[in-house]
């Protein structure tokens, strides 16, 4: 099959290249170093091993794209909290059962009918700059969220329910809302890390720069595209952390953090891929798997070319292998998506259909609006060629996909061109709709909230479906919005589990994306490094991690 020669193609110059690294990993390897110590002639003392978390040393964690910003309100993906949640502190956190636990709350309830949270908070934290965190801190953070010329991500995520934030003393603080919001806490997780206001007054839009939180470590030096540097907070209110600082390595390449991680140049990197794992194990090296609450999809826009034809949709929908694409690149671990959600999912209704890969079904559908195969092997329509951009990051395993999907797309008559882009430059070409397909990935927070409706609400930061410029879908866009926001305001869950069901249907109905799969995130992490929490969410915390080398 044509398809699979493109991506064994690649698959195999990866390894080739893994190989000649290695080789010359391997030599330099053989070369003796003078700084290093000789063997003890005597075995190390047991007691010595049991002395507990040792101090010092500099955790270097690998990570395959570069941040868009180190301000924490004006991060935009994944990516970029993983490359900088360690100098911010949230209220609160998610812990692996996902289950609420405090950070820089120390308790919280729902008052006022559920109209209003109040957060008792710590009394003991200074961010790294020496200001006190207090109420005062948290209304300031919160509302220069809420600022709409800030920009930040999170606006969407609270403008619709925050009516206000009162500071009732020093360490308490009220978070007045519009409307029940179900979700109010888990959110809070995601979206609560907070800066320290001095700094924020003091530099501005140049914040970024040099940013300051009440995290575990302090801001030292970022190298856009190279590496972010940070320094223990010897003043952390959890404690002086143990290692005496983090570098976090930006590596796009998936095959070069694999050789980094088996030469023991990173102690630990967010995901591989699941042919690298059994490599990576024959290394040593551990592999941290998580069910992650998040989904891959194509993204589909709505608005623009040929993609804003629900025909020119449905036949993309159904022209796409994904259980090859599983099986053959993800090596079985991954699980097909049902309308965005998990099977585990209480989201799930396996009654909403699904469109199924039927390569004769797609060319029906093409082939029955309009759009005639030529002799050139590309569709045309009233003399127009049926030509769709599909964008990507250029990490080497969005490219891949993009890859498989182009060459599918492809051999039923599309001329798909793959526009490849720098991390942060993606982000604003998609948001700005300058694609037909992508594939995209979102993360979430928790099983029991992930919906599956991300993206499709009009006015949400990442509505990459563009679905409000399109005007033959202002009413089913009306219709998804409503049903969005009423399962925010729902408290009973099983009337929340069926509004889910209409969504997945009009999202059938209207292939307003095309969900992919659900994955398993494979982390790797060195036999030496301890005292780090992983939870499903994808995040490693550090404050209590050591290194026992």
């Amino acid at each position: 099959m044509r398809l699979k020669s493109v991506w064994l193609s690649l698959l195999v110059v990866m390894m080739l290249a893994a190989m000649v690294f290695l080789a010359a990993c391997g030599q330099e390897a053989e070369v003796e170093d003078p700084d290093e110590p000789e063997t003890p002639a005597d075995p190390v003392d047991e007691a010595e091993e049991d002395e507990g978390p040792k101090e010092g040393g500099v955790l270097v964690i690998g990570l395959g794209a570069d941040t868009v910003s180190m301000d924490y309100h004006l991060m935009s993906c994944w990516p970029s909290r993983q490359a900088i949640q360690y100098m911010y502190d949230p209220l609160l956190r998610l812990d692996q059962d996902e289950e609420l636990q405090p950070i820089l709350a120390t308790s919280w309830e729902a008052v006022d009918d559920g109209l209003a949270y109040v957060f008792h908070l710590r009394d003991d934290v200074t961010f790294h700059d020496g200001t006190r965190f207090d109420a005062e801190a948290v209304k300031f953070n919160f509302e220069r969220i809420l600022d709409p010329e800030v920009g930040s991500l999170h606006l969407s995520r609270w403008d619709e329910h925050i009516e206000s934030i009162e500071v009732l003393d020093d360490f308490t603080v009220k978070f007045n809302l519009f409307d029940i919001y179900v979700d109010f806490l888990e959110q809070m997780t995601w979206s609560s890390g907070i800066l320290s206001p001095t700094a924020v007054e003091a530099a501005g839009e140049d914040f970024a720069r040099n940013p300051v939180g009440a995290g575990p470590f302090m801001f030292k030096e970022y190298v856009p595209g190279s590496h972010i540097d940070y320094v223990r907070f010897d003043d952390y209110w959890g404690g002086t952390p143990y290692l005496d600082g983090l570098k976090v390595r930006i590596i796009p390449e998936a095959s070069t953090r694999v050789i980094e991680t088996e030469a023991g140049n990173l102690d630990m990197v967010y995901g591989v891929e699941p042919k690298d794992i059994p490599r990576l194990e024959d290394a040593g090296v551990l592999i941290e798997d998580r069910v992650t609450p998040s989904y891959q999809m194509v993204a589909l826009n709505l608005a623009d070319g040929p993609t804003a034809e629900l025909e020119v949709r449905r036949a993309i929908a159904r022209a796409i292998d994904v259980q090859l694409i599983i099986d053959e690149v993800l090596l079985g671990a991954a699980e097909v998506s049902r309308a965005g959600v998990p099977s585990a999912s209480p989201f799930y209704h396996a009654d909403v259909p699904m469109p199924e890969f039927d390569v004769a079904e797609a060319e029906q559908i093409l082939d029955g609006a309009g759009w005639v195969m030529g002799d050139d092997g590309i569709r045309h329509k009233d003399g127009e060629p049926l030509e769709i951009i599909i964008l990507t990051s250029d990490s080497e395993l969005r490219v891949l996909y993009s890859q498989i999907i182009q060459e599918q797309l492809n051999r039923i008559g599309f001329d798909a061109e793959i526009v490849s882009l720098e991390w942060g430059t993606y982000l604003d070409a998609i948001r700005a709709g300058e694609y037909h397909v992508s594939w995209w990935s979102l993360g979430g927070f928790a099983h029991r909230i992930g919906t599956g409706t991300g993206n499709l609400h009009s006015d949400t930061y990442w509505n990459v479906s563009q679905i409000a410029r399109q005007p033959a879908l202002a009413e089913v866009s009306q219709q998804v919005d409503d049903i969005i926001d009423t399962v925010l305001e729902t408290v009973d869950y099983s009337k929340r589990v069926e509004l889910i069901g209409e969504f997945q249907q009009i999202a059938y109905d209207h292939q307003l994306k095309f969900w992919l799969w659900h994955g398993i995130s494979h982390n790797p992490v060195q036999p030496w490094v301890q005292g780090y929490h992983l939870y499903n969410y994808n995040i490693f915390w550090l404050e209590d991690a050591w290194l026992d080398k």
